[in-house]
């Protein structure tokens, strides 16, 4: 059976065609959360995935571009390894039509914090800089809730789309609209209308 998805579902019909988008996905906390609700289940055709380090949808890309002018769309993730891997995985993303991939060596303990601090200084800067309408916030960590709140007071709309598992409530209220796209990541047969 066919799952018909209306563009609508991903954003309100009245903005259709009526500004400009720009992308920032926390591609680090996605993959982690996608691989916690994918459990058991086999991957959808539609997504590509690098466990814990790379996630993205091709129906997801096309959503974006059929509502908006889409500016850019940045990625940030880290990986354990040296320059040639970093190279690797900006190729990978690249190769999924995201035109601005942010990767970053994780330390030797695993973690970085590059990746949340760089989403928010380029969402931040895009807003003052008035290039775009609409943020759409890839995202589920409560500590992207005062960025919402300062992209906002920039006369920016801010979206988020994410796992209902994975995000912060206090995300959830505080941006402009949430989309629970687990279902939609975890489906295969879909009609976009």
């Amino acid at each position: 059976m066919t799952n018909v998805i209306s563009y609508s579902d991903f954003f309100p019909s009245e903005l259709k065609f009526s500004g400009k988008l720009m992308v920032f996905v926390d591609g680090e906390n996605f993959a982690i959360r996608y691989k916690e609700v994918l459990g058991e289940k086999v991957k959808s055709s539609h997504v590509n995935y690098l466990p814990d380090i790379f996630l993205w949808s091709s129906i997801l890309d096309k959503v974006c571009h059929n509502y908006f002018k889409v500016i850019r769309k940045y990625y940030y993730t880290s990986v354990k390894g040296d320059q040639d891997k970093i190279d690797e995985i900006e190729d990978l993303i690249k190769s999924n039509n995201i035109d601005a991939p942010r990767v970053f060596k994780k330390s030797r303990n695993g973690k970085t914090k590059r990746v949340d601090i760089s989403l928010s200084t380029d969402m931040l800067f895009h807003a003052t800089k008035k290039n775009y309408d609409v943020a759409l916030l890839i995202a589920g960590d409560e500590d992207y809730v005062p960025l919402i709140e300062a992209v906002q007071s920039e006369g920016c709309r801010v979206f988020v789309w994410f796992f209902s598992n994975g995000l912060s409530r206090s995300l959830r209220v505080k941006c402009d609209k949430f989309i629970d796209i687990t279902k939609f990541m975890l489906g295969d047969d879909f009609l976009l209308v």
